[in-house]
């Protein structure tokens, strides 16, 4: 029998309560941090997530959360975290379904469980390429996809370049500014299916293709994502990728 509105409800908020501490762990864990001196002292600066998914998936998550707090006319005291305010939507849950936009809710609430639940259980020989760019799901690819260079989204049926979506994640990065050394941006940059080596990161350097931006505490050069990004597409004719 298949379960009844309220039923599945309760069992994708569930989802996001079981799977958020497992979520954080995946972007925390894999996220690194790198300090930048400016002119006005030193400031981290975006985190350069392995999973840069996993933490985008958080933040959506946390997002959402707070908005159906409000939505189940709960009143949470400031700082409260995302378990702790899922446990009290649960119990209020009723709320959601009556509310005026029980509809929407729900389908946010479904999408959200979904995302989790294929960011904790990938697809076997799957690779991320970033989120669909219509509907936000995320993209996992297959071998063949990857050769085929399109991919069609699961759940809204739209097809993507994958080159276009892989762009697109690595701009959200990008565009925060976010840097490393070439290990990290190569660990970074591996499940989108963008293979550059880290040696191949630092020829490019030693042939003026690419330029550091600054040295990390160990005296390791460090690069911008984007430049490193721009090189390697730029470069993707070429036998030394």
């Amino acid at each position: 029998t298949m379960p009844t509105p309220a039923q599945q409800l309760h069992n994708h908020l569930q989802t996001l309560k079981d799977g958020w501490p497992i979520l954080s762990l995946i972007a925390a864990k894999k996220a690194n941090i790198m300090a930048r001196s400016t002119g006005n002292g030193t400031h981290s600066i975006a985190p350069i997530p392995v999973n840069i998914d996993a933490w985008q998936l958080k933040q959506d998550i946390d997002l959402l959360t707070r908005k159906l707090t409000r939505a189940a006319g709960l009143h949470p005291h400031r700082g409260m975290a995302v378990p702790a305010l899922l446990k009290g939507i649960m119990l209020h849950e009723t709320n959601l379904l009556t509310h005026d936009d029980a509809d929407t809710i729900t389908e946010q609430i479904a999408l959200a469980a979904e995302r989790m639940d294929r960011m904790l259980n990938p697809p076997p020989a799957c690779k991320m390429i970033g989120p669909c760019p219509k509907c936000g799901y995320e993209l996992w690819c297959t071998e063949l996809e990857m050769f085929s260079g399109y991919k069609a989204c699961d759940r809204c049926r739209g097809e993507w370049r994958i080159k276009d979506v892989q762009q697109a994640s690595v701009l959200r990065l990008a565009l925060g500014g976010a840097q490393g050394t070439a290990a990290a941006i190569a660990r970074w940059m591996d499940p989108y299916g963008v293979a550059v080596k880290p040696n191949t990161i630092t020829k490019w350097a030693k042939r003026g293709i690419l330029e550091p931006v600054n040295v990390d505490e160990n005296g390791n050069p460090v690069y911008n994502v984007w430049d490193v990004w721009q090189t390697f597409t730029r470069r993707d004719n070429y036998k030394d990728k």
